[in-house]
């Protein structure tokens, strides 16, 4: 005979207030756009694209999914490298994946979407900010060209260990 648990809530006995949920399990998600506005870089090193987006995991264990959504064009016969970034405890780094040219790397000299994501272990239960960072081999990298769904979505999830 199955058991069946029914409850409109669960809390958690301590103080936290947090249950531990089994691994692979999302315990939360943020996102957010973190650039609407028409921007370019033709930085050789790692930069910043846009704002920043938070995440307090829950547990220290956690590893933190991310997925980065943008609109982008390239000039000239160039490469664009993508990677995240994320400060937390004052330390920021430009690309966390340790990659010398990131995780993602698009060659297109028309407007297009590129999507890329990354799991990382902050291995912390303090507010991390991690933001979306890109540099180019030379040339120009073009984000967001103005149009009405054209932005920089960023998706973060934290996932139970």
């Amino acid at each position: 005979m199955a058991s069946i648990l029914k409850t409109d809530k669960i809390e958690g006995v301590t103080s936290s207030g947090t249950v531990q949920m089994p691994a692979g399990h999302v315990v939360q998600m943020i996102n957010g756009r973190v650039s609407d506005d028409r921007a370019t870089t033709a930085s050789t090193s790692f930069t910043q694209l846009g704002d920043t987006l938070s995440i307090t995991p829950k547990f220290s264990t956690s590893k933190i999914f991310m997925i980065a959504v943008t609109n982008t064009e390239l000039t000239g016969a160039n490469a664009a490298y993508f990677d995240f970034g994320r400060t937390t405890g004052g330390t920021t780094t430009q690309n966390i994946s340790g990659a010398s040219n990131g995780i993602t790397t698009i060659f297109q000299k028309a407007w297009g979407t590129t999507t890329y994501t990354f799991l990382d272990s902050p291995s912390t239960t303090s507010a991390v900010a991690y933001f979306c960072s890109v540099k180019v081999s030379a040339g120009t990298l073009y984000f967001n060209d103005n149009s009405a769904n054209n932005f920089t979505n960023f998706t973060l999830m934290e996932i139970a260990q």
